[in-house]
């Protein structure tokens, strides 16, 4: 990332994604302790290691183009700024750089770049943090889920706190009193989920973070195979028609876009392409499964020739960043929606623009199609959905109900359902046909950044900021199961937890023997209550939609 001190005003193309995305705090009152105050070891370093440093670190501060000199991963180097400057100045937060930055009006200077501004509460901690001097503090205690001596480790300082429908009775495990139950596993922060894919079938989810891609099986309930090595934030994820290759797109900011092909389920690399110069946001299989079209923030749409492993063309009509592409049912054409405001059509012989839709008034963030290919759908820093006719130059419905951006858009193959996913934290159904909102499905309550569905409509998936994936029945509404997947020691193999909601779990050891259970917010001591809630088998009648049955706790013993 370019320095945060650099003068000129950057252009799009000399400024990379975001980076400095920070969580809310409470707020200071006064007579507060100082183990109130934020320090940078236990507020700000797993916040930076979160979202700043695949940028800002130690390893990438000599390359100017990616870190602007600056380092964020560890106390000494954030105080000591760049070689230049200084981006902070203990006890004077009005006068620190970093600061400004996150409060600067004008967009091409404000952090997070080409994003939403942080929240009035992120805003404040990373100012009360340097107004009380930018305390370093004590370093939290570190868990680690391997213990390889030459292996990196991974810093979890922060409790996920997984909710449970069942109340557990009183005397159970010895508790006086009974009450709600809780998994918490202090494996945070999570890394945010930007991207997800469902394998036609509904059984295989395929769940990008930064790095990695986790292909879940639903109906084991645990994962089947992992993708590591990705630079970058996995954006973009999709299946061929058949489900025997899933695309993956990522990259890193200003320097270079990744497009890559796997073989399912092996997980065999069949394609590595190479010609984006920066992050690859949208991807779609032609409907042969012929093409693979992928989508840019270097304002570019390109075609890759799959059955030679080249590229056929590429689309430069957009003036701005490309987030979204979608095929028509005959593969004729190819919508790609932009920064730029715009939708465009493009052909997918020629790779010239028949029809740009231009009624969005900003970022356009994602497009849909219709399976019938008669109407699509789009929708991004503006809530309102808006539903085309694809020969049309306008749209003939527009649908409200999210109240911030939506990132994404997915129709069912069967055409009945549309599901979105928004920044105000919610995850919608819509009426595939009609375009009428269905529900809002249970859960969410952070940013949303990718959704799912399967093709008979009937199970849906979310996920984002808060590094939680939930699968919901999407004909009741009701969650069926949540699944988490914290980054590994080593970067290799896989961590994960799939919880039910009546509290049916199964997870990878090492996260087994960090978890601990909660009563009424009272930590159960040992593993009482994993003979109860330990179920493999219930926790797979859950994440299918079949009836689970009630846990039953032994009888509880006289006090």
């Amino acid at each position: 990332m370019p320095s945060l001190l650099l003068r000129a005003r950057p252009t799009a193309t000399t400024w990379p994604l975001a980076v400095l995305w920070l969580l809310a705090s409470a707020h200071v009152v006064r007579g507060q302790s100082s183990d109130d105050l934020p320090t940078y070891e236990r507020d700000i370093k797993p916040l930076f290691a979160q979202r700043c440093t695949v940028c800002h670190s130690a390893k990438k501060v000599d390359n100017a183009e990616i870190s602007g000199g600056l380092a964020l991963d560890s106390y000494d180097a954030t105080v000591g700024g760049t070689k230049a400057h200084k981006v902070i100045t203990p006890g004077k937060a009005d006068s620190s750089e970093l600061v400004r930055r996150l409060n600067d009006a004008d967009e091409d200077r404000r952090m997070p770049l080409q994003d939403k501004p942080l929240t009035e509460p992120q805003r404040r901690l990373v100012e009360r943090w340097v107004a009380v001097g930018a305390p370093r503090g004590a370093a939290p205690a570190v868990a680690t889920v391997a213990t390889k001596p030459d292996a990196r480790r991974v810093i979890r300082s922060l409790d996920v706190v997984l909710p449970v429908e069942t109340k557990v009775p009183a005397g159970v495990a010895g508790l006086k009193a009974g009450g709600s139950a809780q998994l918490a596993l202090k494996v945070g922060p999570l890394p945010s989920i930007t991207s997800l894919a469902f394998r036609g079938d509904g059984r295989v989810l395929a769940v990008g973070t930064n790095g990695s891609v986790v292909l879940w099986d639903l109906a084991d309930g645990r994962p089947a195979l992992t993708l590591n090595d990705i630079p970058g934030p996995v954006h973009a994820l999709a299946f061929s028609r058949d489900g025997k290759r899933l695309a993956v797109g990522a990259g890193l900011p200003a320097r270079s876009g990744l497009v890559r092909v796997y073989s399912v389920p092996d997980g065999t690399l069949l394609h590595d392409f190479d010609g984006h110069g920066d992050v690859v946001f949208g991807l779609a299989f032609r409907p042969n499964g012929a093409q693979l079209a992928s989508a840019s923030l270097d304002t570019t749409v390109r075609f890759w020739n799959l059955a030679i492993g080249r590229a056929d063309g590429v689309f430069r009509g957009h003036s701005d960043f490309v987030y979204d592409v979608a095929y028509t049912p005959d593969g004729q054409w190819l919508l790609s929606a932009s920064k730029d405001r715009t939708v465009k059509r493009i052909n997918t012989t020629t790779f010239k623009e028949k029809q740009t839709y231009s009624d969005h008034d900003d970022d356009v963030l994602s497009v849909a199609l219709q399976p019938g290919g008669v109407k699509f759908v789009s929708a991004g820093n503006e809530p309102q959905l808006r539903w085309w006719p694809v020969a049309a130059e306008k749209p003939d419905l527009r649908s409200n109900a999210h109240g911030g951006p939506v990132h994404q858009l997915v129709f069912s193959a069967n055409g009945k359902r549309l599901v979105s996913a928004s920044g105000d934290g919610t995850v919608r159904l819509w009426d595939g046909v009609t375009g009428t909102p269905q529900r809002t499905l249970a859960g969410p309550s952070d940013w949303q950044y990718a959704v799912a569905i399967s093709d008979d409509g009937k199970v849906a998936a979310a996920g984002g900021w808060d590094g939680l994936v939930r699968v919901w029945d999407a004909d009741s509404g009701q969650l069926r199961a949540t699944l988490i997947q914290p980054p590994t020691l080593d970067g290799r193999g896989t961590e994960w937890l799939a919880l039910a909601p009546a509290g049916y779990v199964t997870l990878s050891d090492p996260l087994a023997g960090i978890a601990r259970w909660k009563v009424g917010g009272v930590d159960v001591a040992g593993d009482a209550l994993l003979p109860v809630f330990g179920r493999a088998d219930e926790l797979g009648h859950a994440l299918r939609g079949e009836a689970v049955g009630a846990p039953s706790f032994p009888q509880p013993k006289k006090l």
